[in-house]
């Protein structure tokens, strides 16, 4: 408790906007922006299926990373505001990648309709009988009405792959076409040609409504504006809802702004739901003026020239709305004490590692202790003899060398080895020399007969980038670095 109350209020008020950000980043999976009309689209399906017991069926598509799921979200945040959602109809959600059969899926609706006890162990002829089934155990009331149901089938494309039956989306669309239940169907899915993966029976059931979600179709001006108002409108912290009283003690800092720039902020827009702000009391306790000092910086820096050249550059890469989102993480768990305000030199070099990744030493970095220590193996080895290829006996021997030499290196079989090697000639990192046996044959030598632990091989990658992989490696022990550094031995 002492080290509570000595502890620095500049230090305390960094900790709670890192902590409201972070949360703001990465936990707010309801709050949407942009596209009204295809969110007013998905609303007016919704909301006429629980208030009035309409059947419906439509496809979602967009890229990954649009902001689909959070517009449906969105959607059922508002709905449940306006009616009781929860004892007025139910939302199933099925993920194509995960519901992988019509068996699981149908498992996972009862579970989600909270039927398990009614079904027992009953056992049904079709899928069609199994879910009339559940149908009927939602009917209540003299008029016997079904409850309405909300189906939301992410990865929709899965769900009509080659080699899987479309049972479910047959009966889905069959009841939905027929009227049998209020029920609205909703495929979300990143494929724009998915209605010709749909068998016929299904496609006459669909009643083909499609909802587009296209990046930056609804942004005005530059392409990078999208950007730049969702910086500030995720940086920026409200003033009021979620702060307490100012208090007169402990100022770390005189407020600069003005009345008409804290007009300019959307105290809405900034706000995390309440959902989550309930479950985080501590942040009733950021202080008020102290927020106007941050949501100046921010709206200042939103408008300095160079980021809005950094934004460019992003926005010309990737329309990802999730990879923006970590680069705003990244940026916002930079602050300190130390720090407190956003530094634009690290925006700069967050958005210039995403954007330009260097591939070859990002896939270094992927590979296992064992398959980065070959790596280093075969290059002293290749030093050593001018840059001769090497086989797979002669690379062993010299991990073998250093691994003896090393008591805290751990002893791995001779066939796990073989089998790391050969994964690295699958990622391309060691290529295959090519022989001549005269001047109109000419193979590589693994498609000779030369037995494999023999066939030679010539690293793929520059020194350059095996060092950088090397120097920025994570956990990395410290004898394989002191090996790859010091002379070939």
């Amino acid at each position: 408790m002492c080290g509570l109350q000595t502890e620095n209020p500049l230090e305390v008020q960094i900790k709670l906007i890192r902590k409201y950000l972070k949360l703001k980043i990465m936990a707010d999976n309801e709050s949407f922006h942009g596209h009204p009309q295809e969110r007013n689209h998905v609303y007016d399906l919704f909301k006429r299926t629980v208030a009035h017991g309409e059947s419906h069926s439509a496809l979602m598509i967009g890229p990954r990373g649009s902001g689909k799921t959070t517009l449906i979200n969105s959607v059922l945040q508002q709905i449940s505001k306006e009616v009781d959602l929860s004892n007025d109809a139910l939302v199933i959600r099925l993920n194509g990648l995960i519901h992988s059969d019509d068996k699981i899926s149908l498992k996972s609706i009862t579970a989600q309709m909270q039927l398990e006890n009614a079904v027992g162990d009953r056992v049904f002829g079709t899928f069609a009988e199994n879910l009339a089934f559940l149908l009927s155990c939602l009917q209540s009331g003299a008029d016997r009405r079904c409850k309405s149901m909300l189906f939301i089938l992410e990865e929709f494309d899965m769900f009509c792959h080659v080699g899987r039956t479309q049972t479910l989306l047959y009966n889905l669309f069959d009841i939905t076409h027929s009227a049998q239940a209020p029920m609205c169907v909703l495929g979300v899915t990143n494929r724009i040609d998915v209605v010709e993966l749909l068998e016929k029976r299904v496609k006459s059931r669909f009643s083909h409504r499609h909802i587009f979600i296209f990046p930056n179709e609804d942004s005005e001006g530059a392409p990078h504006a999208k950007y730049r108002d969702r910086l500030v409108n995720t940086l920026c912290l409200p003033r009021t809802k979620t702060v307490a009283t100012p208090k007169k003690k402990g100022r770390s800092r005189k407020s600069t702004v003005t009345s008409e720039d804290l007009m300019e902020i959307d105290q809405e827009t900034t706000s995390l739901p309440d959902s989550i702000l309930s479950r985080h009391t501590d942040l009733q306790n950021l202080d008020q003026e102290f927020l106007q000092d941050w949501n100046a910086h921010v709206t200042g820096l939103a408008e300095e020239q160079k980021v809005l050249d950094c934004l460019e550059k992003l926005c010309y890469y990737t329309v990802n709305e999730q990879i923006f989102r970590n680069v705003l993480f990244e940026l916002v768990s930079k602050l300190s004490v130390n720090k407190p305000y956003i530094d634009v030199s690290d925006l700069s070099a967050i958005i210039d590692k995403t954007v330009a990744p260097e591939h070859r030493v990002k896939l270094l970095q992927s590979l296992s202790i064992l398959e980065l220590s070959l790596v280093i193996a075969m290059k002293h080895g290749m030093e050593i003899f001018d840059g001769e290829p090497m086989n797979f006996e002669m690379v062993l021997h010299r991990y073998t060398k250093f691994s003896n030499s090393n008591s805290s290196t751990q002893t791995v079989p001779r066939p796990v080895i073989l089998k790391a090697f050969e994964h690295l000639q699958e990622l391309e990192i060691i290529m295959p020399v090519r022989t001549t046996d005269s001047i109109y044959n000419t193979t590589d030598t693994t498609a000779s007969r030369v037995q494999k632990e023999y066939k030679l091989f010539t690293l793929a990658i520059p020194s350059d980038d095996i060092s950088e992989a090397v120097k920025n490696f994570k956990a990395l022990p410290t004898e394989i670095s002191h090996w790859y550094n010091n002379s070939v031995v």
